[in-house]
C-alpha cells in the first residue's frame, strides 16, 4: 500500500502532540534539573550578572534570591522548553493547513487557534498530573512560541519562493 504524500505531513504533527502530551503527562520530579544544574552551575558568580532580575510570574516571585541558583536557571529553560515545543507544533501545523487551505488567511487563524486549544488543554492535562500545576501564563508562552512557528513558517515559503524565482 502506498501513502499518498500529503498525508505524510500528518505523522511528524501526531506524533509531535504525543511528545507534548508525554512531557505533561510526567510528574515534576521525573523532569527536576536541578540536581544537574547544580553541578554545573558552581564556580559563576550568577548574582552579579543575573540578580537584577526580579519580577511576578503567576503569583510567585522569580529571582535568584527567592529561588536560588538552581531553580532560577531551571524556571528560565522550562520556560524556553514550553516556547521551543510549541514553535514546532505551529511550524507543523501551518505547514498542513497551508497545503489544504484555498486561503492563507484561513490556514493561519486554523494554525493560531489549534495552538491556543492545544496549549490550553496541556496545561488542563498538567492539573491531573501529580506535582504539575497548569498556568494561564503557559498557555500564553505555548501560544507565542507556537505564533512564532507559523511566522517561521511563511518565512521559510517566502525565502524558498524567493530561490525558485531566480
Amino acid at each position: 500500500m502506498k501513502f499518498k504524500p500529503t498525508f505524510v505531513l500528518f505523522i511528524p504533527l501526531v506524533i509531535w502532540a504525543f511528545v507534548i502530551f508525554y512531557f505533561s503527562s510526567q510528574p515534576y520530579k521525573e523532569q527536576d534539573i536541578t540536581p544537574l544544574i547544580s553541578k554545573y552551575a558552581n564556580g559563576i558568580n550568577w548574582s552579579e550578572y543575573f540578580g537584577w532580575v526580579h519580577f511576578s510570574y503567576s503569583n510567585s516571585i522569580i529571582s535568584i534570591e527567592k529561588l536560588g541558583v538552581p531553580h532560577f536557571i531551571e524556571f528560565f529553560i522550562r520556560k524556553a522548553a514550553h516556547l521551543f515545543i510549541f514553535f514546532v507544533l505551529g511550524f507543523l501545523t501551518i505547514r498542513i493547513l497551508h497545503k489544504y487551505s484555498a486561503s492563507r488567511f484561513i490556514s493561519l487563524l486554523g494554525s493560531f487557534f489549534f495552538i491556543v486549544l492545544y496549549a490550553a488543554l496541556d496545561e488542563l492535562h498538567q492539573k491531573f498530573t501529580g506535582g504539575r500545576t497548569p498556568l494561564a501564563e503557559d498557555v500564553l508562552i505555548d501560544s507565542i512560541g507556537g505564533t512564532l512557528g507559523i511566522l517561521a513558517y511563511f518565512l521559510f515559503v517566502f525565502i524558498r519562493g524567493k530561490k525558485k524565482k531566480n
